[in-house]
């Protein structure tokens, strides 16, 4: 009769240690400036920090400092803060940890992504991303980044303030307000911002179908993403300045 208590007694404590090790666990934190492939298409190269080729598939963790390289292909990135990039064909970007040197998530050097930028809330830091000619700051918004063979960066804002920077001293930043755009030239000011036509608000509707086939995040359909983006239709009026008061906190 002992023995089957000191038995019983024995099972408890096991399974006891075992939900309070369940209760104490945590997943696993992705390290600063790393991104998850969300979605992959066509021919993608990537390379890990030390250049070594990586076989990137739907899942893939990529570290900080590792390459992407679009030709025909386009990949969809989660970064670590929850915000989503998409880089699309012909473009070269680099994935920064934002804690340390420019405070960068990432940069592009060529090419064009899409970004949808996670909120920041109270005193969380900006989102910063570089070009070659250009530093953009938001704190949660949709924006478009383009950069040319001539290192001409242009940026294309759908929703809250971006802070647009070029690299000559003494220029003052731009504020870009949604349905609304600048350029940034080497050596030179930001551009004051113009509104988007409707072309180039029809080229974002290809990142909106590969974050949420069939609708814009939230359930919008396409029907109501181009009223909604279009500038003059907007109910915040993109074409006046005004911004969706919901994002117009502005980037710090």
């Amino acid at each position: 009769m002992s023995t089957i208590r000191h038995i019983g007694t024995g099972w408890m404590i096991v399974l006891m240690l075992a939900v309070a090790g369940g209760q104490n666990s945590e997943p696993t934190a992705l390290p600063a400036g790393s991104a998850t492939v969300a979605e992959l298409k066509g021919a993608v190269e990537v390379h890990s920090p030390q250049g070594d080729a990586v076989a990137a598939q739907r899942g893939t963790v990529l570290a900080a400092e590792s390459k992407i390289d679009t030709a025909k292909g386009s990949v969809l990135l989660d970064l670590q803060d929850g915000s989503q990039v998409l880089v699309k064909p012909n473009s070269h970007v680099v994935l920064k940890a934002p804690t340390q040197d420019k405070g960068y998530w990432l940069e592009l050097l060529l090419g064009k992504i899409n970004a949808k930028v996670q909120k920041r809330l109270g005193n969380a830091p900006s989102f910063r991303m570089g070009t070659p000619t250009a530093v953009i700051t938001v704190r949660g918004t949709r924006f478009l980044v383009d950069v040319d063979k001539k290192e001409h960066t242009r940026v294309e804002v759908y929703e809250g303030l971006v802070e647009v920077a070029g690299f000559l001293p003494g220029s003052t930043p731009v504020l870009v307000r949604p349905g609304f755009s600048t350029g940034v030239e080497q050596n030179r000011p930001p551009e004051q911002p113009r509104g988007i036509d409707n072309r180039e608000n029809r080229d974002n509707h290809e990142m909106e179908n590969r974050w949420n086939p069939g609708g814009a995040p939230g359930g919008h359909g396409e029907d109501d993403r181009d009223q909604r983006e279009r500038p003059g239709t907007h109910s915040s009026t993109p074409n006046s300045g005004t911004p969706d008061p919901e994002h117009d906190d502005g980037p710090e």
